[in-house]
């Protein structure tokens, strides 16, 4: 049984990010902030809304040292900045993040003024500097999103690791009061414990490998864009 739950559990979390597979894409698209759409950078993220906007604002702070803060529901924001790397203009930077029947997505916007945002109409080449710094925010993701993978995997190892060793600490205080009939029964019940745990182990050690061979994949595909 507990066997089992460590599978379900394994499967739950493979699942919790976006897989190598999937299609990526980097798109400027009409996004709706309240009543007015603007132009956006729009591209998938992996499968947490918040971990990805919180990710978006340690990027920003380390890229361009600039803040943004929560404003409302999957949505942060800085008002007025100065990124030199995206325009030599003031503007809110707006990170939105939202479901589709297909994927996560954020929605990165530079807004100029009440109703108009950087957009590859009018600002060509602001909208071009714009789109390598959402790129560049799509690798930096993928990387903490797949970290936070690997060590949800290894932690699982630590604790299958300490559970080993207790099973032995255990057996040692079993010989000194048991029977030995009744010891070989449990050194037999703990070896055949032992070698399941180190198996779930080796296991979870290949998807730690599988883990990088996937953020290779993911590095390549975002390279590509």
């Amino acid at each position: 049984m507990k066997k089992q739950s460590i599978t379900l559990l394994l499967s739950i979390f493979v699942v919790s990010i976006i897989n190598a597979q999937d299609i990526f894409f980097l798109e400027e698209q009409l996004i709706q902030l309240e009543d007015t759409r603007f132009s956006a950078w729009v591209f998938p993220v992996a499968h947490d809304l918040d971990f990805a906007l919180e990710d978006l604002q340690a990027y920003c702070k380390d890229r361009s040292d600039v803040k943004l803060k929560k404003d409302g529901e999957n949505i942060i924001l800085g008002e007025k900045l100065s990124i030199p790397g995206i325009s030599t203009k003031r503007g809110d930077l707006i990170g939105k993040g939202f479901i589709t029947e297909t994927n996560y997505s954020v929605a990165l916007i530079f807004k100029l003024g009440y109703d108009i945002s950087l957009n590859s109409v009018i600002w060509e080449q602001e909208m071009k500097n714009f789109r390598s710094y959402a790129r560049e925010f799509m690798s930096y993701h993928f990387e903490k999103a797949f970290a936070r993978r690997i060590d949800g995997v290894e932690k699982q190892i630590s604790d299958l690791d300490k559970k080993i060793s207790k099973e032995t600490d255990e057996t040692k205080i079993a010989e000194s009061k048991t029977e030995i009939s009744v010891l070989e029964d449990n050194i037999a019940g703990l070896t055949n414990t032992t070698t399941q745990l180190q198996d779930q182990i080796d296991s979870l050690k290949e998807d730690v490998l599988d883990i990088n061979a996937e953020l290779h994949t993911v590095q390549e595909n975002i390279g590509s864009l």
